[in-house]
């Protein structure tokens, strides 16, 4: 078992998924300055203040991020990009003086590469979409992976507003089936309304 930083975020990001963070706190500015220390990782999980039941606030899913990319920003602010590594269990919890949290957590395997459904395709289709309407979130990927099923579902997990428990339940998954289900039903049907 692994001992890593914790940044609960009101979004999510998976492996191999691009993130911008503005960081003002300073339990988060030592978070980065830590991890620039040393190998530029840290965690992230999804912070839900409306989840139902105690100590549900914070997803049991994560990912390992590493810092690739830092700037001023023009507010003053320090701005990092984060691409995410892999996959993790949250164990268990201890929070330091100034609120930081460190996380003792498992790690979780990766999706494989799948095969887009013909089904299915269309949700390539509308992320690219949003990636188009939202140049701020589809700048993020010099590669767009549109026909592995595993890489669009992710990216979709990322930009929908889920509970932590909708996160767990689906991110938990040996592989992108259920994700992709889950996605079909929601976009879908959404899109024929």
């Amino acid at each position: 078992m692994a001992e890593v930083m914790l940044f609960p975020l009101s979004s999510i990001v998976l492996p191999e998924g691009k993130m911008r963070l503005r960081i003002f706190e300073p339990r988060y500015k030592r978070l980065v300055s830590q991890a620039m220390k040393s190998d530029g990782t840290f965690s992230v999980c999804l912070f839900d203040k409306t989840d139902e039941g105690v100590g549900r606030e914070l997803s049991k899913i994560g990912t390992l991020v590493k810092i690739v990319d830092f700037e001023l920003l023009d507010d003053g602010l320090l701005g990092i990009s984060v691409t995410g590594i892999k996959k993790l269990f949250i164990d268990s919890i201890r929070v330091e003086f100034d609120g930081l949290r460190y996380a003792s957590v498992s790690w979780l395997p990766s999706w494989e590469v799948a095969k887009v459904a013909p089904e299915v395709e269309p949700l390539c289709h509308y992320l690219d979409r949003v990636y188009q309407q939202f140049p701020d979130i589809g700048d993020l990927y010099q590669q767009k992976f549109f026909d592995d099923a595993s890489w669009v579902s992710q990216r979709w997990l990322e930009i929908l507003p889920l509970t932590n428990q909708q996160l767990d339940q689906l991110a938990m998954q040996p592989d992108c089936s259920t994700s992709m289900a889950f996605l079909k039903q929601a976009l879908m049907n959404e899109a024929t309304k």
